[in-house]
């Protein structure tokens, strides 16, 4: 059964998934189309336009199952010691990305958040680290400048999340059934979680603390944009992705 997220992830509660099917990226760095960064006043939001098709993810815990992606945003706190939802191990990490997909038998995502199978959410924990920017990063960091006011938004490289592929996406990712983490918190998620950190510098974490949040006031920034860990009677059953199968040869 679905709990409300965000949880807190301890290894003594999971259960690890060996041979499973790759879990597969298309389409998410590729250098086409257009990408947009927007300051909402709650988040920063990177959408694609203008592609053939936009990126999906298929395989592993989503069995045949297409996922389009929607939009990925951001979750940060006033300090680097906090700023993430999900917790591992009670560690918590300076911010949390997440990739919004919706299941592609559904029309679009407003139709499928509130289906049962409707989402799948890829999260990404970031820690600030040292003052040496990631490159590969940059590319977000930089746009996050431009639209430092409020519903402001700005262009970036197409393949500006190339900064996910620092993952080995296949694998080694926890992953259960859980909800929105913004109202009106639909339980109707498949969390995928990566293990392991992406380390960015501390420049390239704080630049985001200076997204203005307010019209009327330029000195109210967005922070602690993340929902506190959700305490349940459930126990939510949580799996591990542990080792995956070879991709099959054509």
């Amino acid at each position: 059964m679905p709990v409300q997220s965000p949880i807190e992830i301890s290894n003594r509660i999971i259960e690890h998934i060996d041979d499973i099917d790759p879990l597969e990226y298309h389409g998410h760095w590729e250098p086409v189309g257009i990408a947009r960064v927007q300051n909402t006043g709650t988040s920063a939001v990177v959408t694609f336009a203008k592609r053939k098709y936009l990126p999906y993810i298929v395989g592993g815990c989503l069995g045949q199952a297409r996922f389009i992606f929607e939009q990925l945003h951001f979750h940060w706190a006033d300090t680097d010691d906090s700023g993430c939802e999900h917790t591992l191990e009670g560690n918590k990490y300076s911010m949390e990305a997440h990739a919004v997909h919706y299941n592609a038998k559904y029309n679009n995502f407003t139709e499928a958040k509130s289906k049962p199978d409707g989402l799948a959410v890829v999260a990404f924990f970031i820690q600030a680290c040292g003052e040496k920017d990631c490159p590969e990063f940059r590319k977000i960091s930089e746009g996050i400048r431009i639209v430092q006011r409020i519903h402001t938004s700005a262009s970036l490289d197409s393949d500006c999340l190339s900064w996910i592929g620092l993952q080995e996406l296949s694998k080694h990712y926890y992953t259960y059934k859980g909800s929105l983490t913004t109202a009106p918190y639909f339980e109707t998620v498949t969390w995928i979680i990566y293990r392991t950190p992406i380390y960015v510098s501390r420049g390239q974490v704080n630049v985001f603390r200076n997204l203005q949040s307010c019209p009327k006031d330029e000195t109210k920034k967005i922070v602690n944009n993340y929902r506190e860990i959700q305490k349940s009677e459930k126990i939510p059953e949580i799996y591990f992705a542990r080792n995956a199968k070879p991709k099959s040869k054509l």
